[in-house]
């Protein structure tokens, strides 16, 4: 408007006297256009008179404020002046007339602005701005969801709100992005690589040998707020991303994605876009996204704790060559004298941040087996490394690169016990099958190739002090062992799956498709997450009130499960707090023909940012071993009160018949006195 105003000043003095300026003509340096192209256009102005100061003004259509497209000044003009201005053609669709005013008189010329926009389904699906220190590794990805497109001259901008001319941008090169195919953008091809264990697309500055895409301006992206659009060749919004404190209404509502933390990805939910943050998740840089494995085994052993589960695991360690173990917590000295007497070779992952400490008994195994050639790493941050689960909370083994063991218990002496009358409940499974072993095997060197070397000089985490002994002492319990392991020599459908990859989704698929009976045995449950209800209890409150029966068996030593209890058995769900052994099982079963073993707890953290495994199992055979487990737990304290009946009859029978015995063996003595 301040424009506008200045050049009716300096025109008005000229309207009432003949003017010796005249705009001889008007051209655009394309006739048709597409839509949100930006056009040149250029005009002639002649001087027939003296010189002096004159402006140049350029229209569409009318000669009014609303269709001004630009205004040229100029102190003084000889002879002739070619006057240009650049136009922004987005929204004009159609025919329009191009007019050049100067000092009354005027000239025109045509164009004509096409339809641009195609239809297309290309969205940004990861965006990671805010980078570890000294890593420079910020990218972006796109993907396409629709059909195959080229995508020539389309870009990434961080200005959308700016003339396309005036942003800054990248630009992708004239290549065909297939449906179902992402491309990757960095600004560091070489740091990317280390952190996502894959080489990116391109690179936006020339850091490493990756190819280079083209760039116009400063492109970084902010780290406390900024917006991040898509835009095709003319300036088309086709996704936009809004995070931080930043704000920019074009193709996007409501607020931005807040509290995204250092090391942490924006990662697209799915491809339903509402344009929203609540199509968004965050997810530590570095973590895997695998898919859930799906295969078929034809031999194994179903266990669990207390009853076979040392005597199982024990004979595999005997007998195997090459031992992979990764355990959240590692304080059995029995196990590690296992260990320590093969020959095999053996890699050890530990979680270097365990809750409430390292105990020093992991510390001193974790120096044996060192000490003795093993390979023994910790999952845990350092000024190279930075952790990329919040816990490595996974319990499996890889046994000469053709078994597996996956189960819910820490080799400790509460989860494997020596003695089968102490602690824990726990389920387990040995699988022999060389292709879920190399599954496994390649999840196992994604997190051990990004863990920390152990260190017997480390004041935290190496050898403990000369004067520490480990204990041999063996616990015993009130527990009476009931379950032998069970041999599996029939094939058996499993799939495996990873927190927080797949699990989420993989467990909520298993109980969406029960039809009869979810038996849940967990060590505790979380009633909210962030986000609201935990997606579990959701769907088991679904289940429940279509008609499945449901039975939740849960630890009574936690303080969280009391309130669960009272909001589930509202609910109207079968649950029981079991006070009389520890339940620290994570285990599923639907249908008497699904099993699920696992380490993944039914709480946040487990599911979204540990390091999890877990097996679902598809055998009546198998379900049935486990569900006997089940039920033996859930009818617990009704047979110990049964068995303190029968206890008191029988004691009461027993002292009424040995009193009576006495009475009349005294009877008789007396006769003969």
């Amino acid at each position: 408007m301040r424009e506008f105003i200045i050049a009716l000043i300096l025109f008005i003095p000229h309207l009432s006297y003949d003017s010796s300026l005249s705009v001889d003509w008007v051209k655009v340096n394309k006739e048709i256009v597409g839509e949100g192209e930006i056009v040149e256009i250029e005009a002639k102005i002649s001087n027939k008179g003296i010189s002096k100061p004159f402006a140049v003004y350029f229209y569409y259509d009318f000669i009014d404020e609303r269709h001004l497209i630009g205004i040229k000044y100029y102190e003084s003009i000889k002879y002739y002046r070619y006057p240009k201005v650049r136009w922004d053609t987005k929204g004009l669709m159609g025919k329009h007339k191009i007019i050049v005013y100067v000092d009354g008189d005027t000239a025109f010329c045509n164009i004509t602005i096409c339809e641009s926009k195609i239809k297309e389904n290309l969205l940004i699906k990861e965006v990671y701005y805010y980078c570890y220190k000294n890593r420079d590794n910020e990218y972006i990805c796109i993907y396409n969801a629709g059909e195959d497109i080229r995508i020539g001259e389309w870009y990434i901008t961080t200005q959308p709100w700016k003339r396309m001319d005036k942003q800054n941008k990248i630009i992708f090169p004239d290549i065909i992005l297939k449906h179902n195919e992402s491309i990757y953008v960095t600004k560091n091809g070489s740091s990317f690589k280390k952190e996502k264990e894959f080489e990116a697309d391109y690179e936006y500055y020339d850091c490493s040998t990756l190819p280079d895409i083209k760039r116009e301006g400063k492109f970084i992206l902010a780290n406390d707020g900024g917006v991040v659009c898509l835009k095709d060749r003319y300036n088309h919004t086709i996704d936009v991303v809004i995070y931080g404190n930043a704000s920019f209404n074009e193709g996007w509502n409501g607020e931005p994605i807040k509290n995204v933390k250092r090391g942490e990805i924006l990662i697209r939910k799915d491809i339903i876009d509402t344009n929203s943050s609540k199509d968004w998740e965050t997810k530590v840089i570095g973590q895997s996204d695998y898919e859930a494995w799906h295969g078929i085994a034809n031999k194994g052993i179903a266990f669990c704790s207390p009853d076979c589960s040392y005597i199982v695991i024990s004979n595999e360690i005997i007998e195997a060559k090459d031992i992979i173990i990764n355990m959240y917590l590692f304080t059995n000295p029995f196990l590690m004298d296992k260990l320590l007497k093969e020959n095999a070779s053996i890699k050890l992952l530990l979680d270097g941040n365990v809750y409430g400490g390292l105990p020093m008994e992991e510390r001193y195994i974790a120096y044996m087996l060192h000490n003795n050639g093993g390979e023994v790493k910790y999952m845990m941050s350092s000024e190279e490394i930075h952790k990329r689960y919040r816990y490595d909370h996974a319990k499996y083994v890889i046994i000469d690169g053709e078994k597996c063991i996956i189960e819910s218990a820490n080799w400790a002496k509460s989860g494997i016990p020596v003695d089968s009358s102490y602690r824990n409940r726990e389920w387990g499974i040995l699988i022999e099958n060389k292709s879920v072993a190399k599954f496994l095997m390649k999840v196992f060197l994604h997190d051990w190739n990004a863990s920390i070397e152990f260190n017997e000089s480390s004041f935290t985490h190496g050898k403990p002090p000369k004067d520490y002994t480990i204990s041999y002492f063996i616990p015993e319990g009130n527990y009476h062992s009931r379950f032998s392991a069970f041999d599996i020599n029939f094939p058996f459908n499993i799939t495996i799956i990873l927190s927080p990859d797949n699990a989420e989704d993989e467990i909520i698929d298993l109980i969406e498709g029960a039809e009869n009976e979810i038996l849940v045995e967990q060590a505790y449950i979380e009633m909210e997450w962030n986000e609201g209800t935990n997606p579990f209890i959701e769907k088991l409150i679904e289940k429940n009130e279509s008609g499945v029966r449901v039975f939740i068996i849960l630890d009574g030593q936690y303080t969280i499960n009391k309130e669960t209890y009272e909001i589930l058995t509202k609910n109207g769900m079968k649950v029981k707090l079991h006070n009389d052994y520890t339940i620290h099982n994570k285990g599923l079963i639907i249908d008497g023909n699904k099993v699920l073993i696992s380490s993944i707890n039914w709480g946040e953290n487990s599911v979204r940012r540990n390091r999890e495994i877990g097996v679902i199992v598809e055998s009546k055979e198998i379900t049935e071993y486990f569900e006997n487990i089940f039920w033996y737990d859930w009818n617990y304290e009704i047979r110990k009160e049964n068995e303190k009946t029968n206890f008191n009859f029988y004691f009461v029978l027993t002292i009424f018949i040995v009193t009576f015995i006495i009475i009349y063996l005294g009877r008789r003595n007396s006769k003969w006195i």
